[in-house]
């Protein structure tokens, strides 16, 4: 029997270049486009308002119009509209007919033709560049990233997206009226798509003690200032301006530069200096420990590597002060107390930055009286982090 051809291989082809970061299509999971829940959909049929031209006219022409841009035949996406006031869509594929998106009726109210083309060409980017992403369940319920680390890798898919969405909508304006009004929850006779206007004061927002921003840096979502100019830059891309038919254009290099350089400048930032707290506050416990055992003996350039490159002297100081005041019967319970706090932050913060600090600070200590407590850690650690699948 022939085989037969992925329909998605020329449109990704087609697309490449709107991918950021890296999620690529050269790395996707093998059973990217596997059906493996293909009757997942149909319940939709009884819960929610399929999206067809007779019934819902103007949800169905902005779903045609994101296909037909996208390259994507429209036969292959179920629609739906949900009854539900947030402002809110998503994607599912692994179904049968492959794709189908979601859309908040909450969005359908308050979005225009164009500007639905626009949330549904980034939901179907979940379609095309199909990447898994890892997610834990906290107690209240609700869903995050693993990890600091998985969020950063998450917020740049997100990038990706928003680039999906633009070819679909072809109209930075209306991409960008989009995305205020999901941010604000509001339509256009509440509020306008003065673009400069929101940005400049979306910005004031990251301007403080960075230890305020933890859950935030968890997001799976860039700021919605980023998430903006993002779409700028890509607008004035070449690769953008070639898929919509026009030349000219910045190279793509110099766009993505000055994309990452904007999501450092908010929650990457912000995220990347509470995950180096978490392997300073490891880095420093374990020198004091050293210091308290061996004393002035103790070696504390073994515990300088590429992730830790100085210790702070006066901080090691007054943690084997703390050390030194538990008296011993308690000091093995104590320790192990700061290894748990220690570990946990390390694996919600930064689990693989950690793991790689670990293979390359244990050779170092070898010899150490401080070495087998720094193994012991680690193989909890590594314990903990295959049992997470990093």
């Amino acid at each position: 029997m022939p085989r037969v051809a992925n329909p998605l291989t020329k449109v990704r082809k087609r697309l490449e270049p709107c991918c950021f970061g890296p999620a690529n299509f050269k790395n996707l999971p093998k059973d990217k486009d596997k059906a493996s829940d293909p009757d997942k959909h149909l319940k939709l049929y009884r819960k929610a308002v399929p999206i067809q031209r007779e019934i819902v006219p103007k949800v169905d022409e902005a779903l045609d119009l994101a296909c037909e841009r996208l390259g994507l035949d429209r036969e292959t996406v179920h629609g739906f509209v949900e009854s539900d006031p947030s402002m809110n869509a998503y994607c599912q594929t692994n179904i049968r007919g492959n794709a189908v998106v979601c859309v908040n009726s909450g969005v359908v109210e308050r979005l225009t033709m164009n500007e639905l083309a626009y949330i549904f060409g980034h939901e179907l980017g979940h379609y095309i560049l199909p990447m898994r992403k890892k997610h834990v369940i906290l107690k209240n319920g609700a869903v995050r990233p693993a990890s600091m680390e998985d969020a950063v890798e998450h917020r740049k898919l997100e990038i990706s997206m928003d680039r999906f969405g633009l070819v679909a909508c072809q109209d930075l304006q209306v991409a960008c009226s989009a995305a205020i009004k999901v941010a604000s929850g509001l339509g256009s006779a509440e509020i306008t798509s003065d673009v400069i206007a929101f940005t400049k004061e979306a910005v004031k927002g990251y301007v403080r003690d960075y230890t305020e921003y933890e859950d935030e840096a968890y997001s799976s979502h860039p700021a919605a200032y980023a998430r903006i100019r993002s779409l700028y830059h890509f607008s004035q891309s070449e690769d953008y301006l070639a898929i919509i038919g026009r030349k000219g254009g910045r190279p793509h290099s110099d766009v993505d530069a000055e994309v990452q350089k904007d999501l450092e400048a908010t929650l990457d930032y912000f995220a990347g200096r509470l995950m180096s707290d978490a392997i300073a506050r490891f880095s420093h416990f374990f020198a004091a420990l050293h210091v308290d055992q061996e004393g002035s003996k103790a070696e504390l350039s073994r515990h300088i590597v590429s992730r830790q490159p100085v210790l702070d002297a006066e901080m090691v100081v007054g943690l084997v002060g703390q050390i030194k005041k538990i008296p011993a019967e308690h000091k093995e319970k104590a320790t192990f107390s700061q290894f748990d706090d220690i570990l946990n932050m390390a694996l919600d913060r930064c689990p693989r930055a950690m793991n790689a600090h670990l293979e390359e600070l244990l050779p170092r200590l070898h010899g150490t009286k401080v070495a087998a407590l720094t193994e012991s850690f680690a193989k909890v650690f590594r314990k903990e982090y295959d049992g997470r699948g990093f």
